[in-house]
């Protein structure tokens, strides 16, 4: 017993907490002036004040005598049923490090818990909406929606390391990248793809900072601006819906952006013109010509596909049932190649166009890709497109009649 707290000044016969370690109900070493556990986290360490004795002390020769000895029916023995929580053995006793009441404290050490048990959290901003995780989804629903998550996932990461997604040319913006890209979205992405249990605090904070810097930015008239703009929000809103991370949820949903950069696309669109007739080898200035206007017509196309379904995705597994965007559906346009996507250089891009066979989907009515393409003309964000239509069931089976999996 510490120095200054004995029986005489403890007349219950029980050795008192700290304040602090009686609120958290955790066991005290009673150690003064500051018991082990206040020091560690740096907590205010303070005794209550001994009672009043309402008896005469014992002697110290009475009080050490074991009650087992005295008279059964001469002793009112008080058994102890009112034993203080603050008793219970911790953690603290067994030698162990981890506090798990100041851990309970902490929403960064409860959403890797929660994390690691591979549970769902609903974010608060969609309290208005029945949620649900996709996991009790109608199977047609999930097989439509959970290959399309999984490819988002990819994305930051393919940013880096391709400087490219599934719905950006990798050589969209050789001559020149936006801002939003060049130095916010690149430094988000590779801090996303290198998270730990030490930096994920930071990088969460970097991210959602970075985002909530973008939306309040006026819009940018200029295409590729706009694009670029796009491109950033897409980046953002997956990283912090697909985090599975309880720090990202408090960040403010990017949904009504990318609808509006979305509607800014499709007026954008209204006004491109497409590729006829065959490309000439020699001189390159042509083929050059066609495949620039090529990579941002086709990198508009696809983001705007990309917005829309991933507005629609996210809706979908918040619980949010709204009605699909049918004039983006009926304006758009998209060429299904896999050839043309991956050239590299105007004449690779030349040779693609003339010799190889590509499809032009109106109004994402891809009978003629399911009536005559083969599986490798169909590249990733097409197949993203499909299993949206199709389900993945009939995706995979359409791919091994072609040849192909997915």
């Amino acid at each position: 017993m510490p120095p200054g707290r004995t029986r005489h000044s403890n007349p219950q016969g029980r050795q008192k907490s700290c304040s602090e370690c009686a609120k958290a109900k955790r066991r005290c070493d009673l150690q003064q002036p500051n018991c082990l556990r206040c020091t560690r986290q740096k907590l205010r360490c303070t005794y209550p004040p001994p009672p009043q004795a309402s008896v005469p002390a014992m002697a110290d020769s009475e009080a050490d005598t074991p009650v087992a000895n005295a008279p059964v029916g001469n002793v009112d023995v008080a058994m102890p049923f009112d034993v203080d929580v603050s008793d219970i053995p911790s953690a603290l006793d067994a030698g162990l490090d981890f506090d798990f009441s100041a851990a309970l404290n902490s929403f960064g050490t409860l959403a890797g818990m929660l994390r690691n048990d591979g549970m769902a959290l609903s974010r608060p901003n969609s309290v208005t909406a029945k949620e649900f995780p996709t996991n009790i989804l109608a199977p047609l629903s999930a097989s439509r929606v959970e290959y399309s998550i999984e490819q988002l996932k990819l994305m930051p990461r393919m940013m880096v390391e391709e400087n490219a997604t599934h719905w950006s040319h990798p050589r969209l913006y050789e001559d020149y990248m936006p801002r939003p890209l060049q130095v916010d979205v690149y430094a988000a992405c590779a801090l996303y793809i290198a998270r730990n249990d030490t930096n994920a605090t930071f990088v969460a904070r970097h991210i959602i900072d970075r985002a909530q810097n973008l939306i309040a930015q006026p819009c940018q008239t200029a295409p590729i601006e706009m694009l670029a703009r796009a491109h950033a929000l897409l980046l953002y809103n997956t990283m912090l819906v697909c985090s599975d991370d309880l720090r990202y949820y408090h960040a403010e949903n990017l949904s009504p952006y990318l609808e509006a950069v979305g509607a800014d696309l499709h007026e954008l669109l209204i006004h491109e013109t497409e590729q006829i007739g065959t490309l000439p080898l020699y001189p390159s200035n042509a083929a050059r010509d066609a495949w620039t206007s090529f990579i941002f017509r086709e990198s508009c196309r696809r983001t705007l596909l990309a917005v829309f379904q991933t507005v629609a995705i996210f809706n979908l597994i918040r619980g949010r049932f709204t009605t699909c965007r049918h004039e983006i559906a009926a304006g758009n346009r998209l060429t299904v190649s896999t050839e043309l996507w991956a050239a590299m250089s105007p004449l690779e891009f030349a040779i693609a166009w003339n010799e190889k066979k590509h499809y032009l989907v109106k109004g994402l009515d891809f009978g003629e890709v399911l009536q005559q393409a083969n599986a490798d003309d169909v590249d990733a964000f097409a197949r993203m497109v499909m299993v949206g239509l199709m389900g993945i069931d009939d995706m995979r089976g359409w791919l091994l009649t072609r040849g192909g999996k997915l």
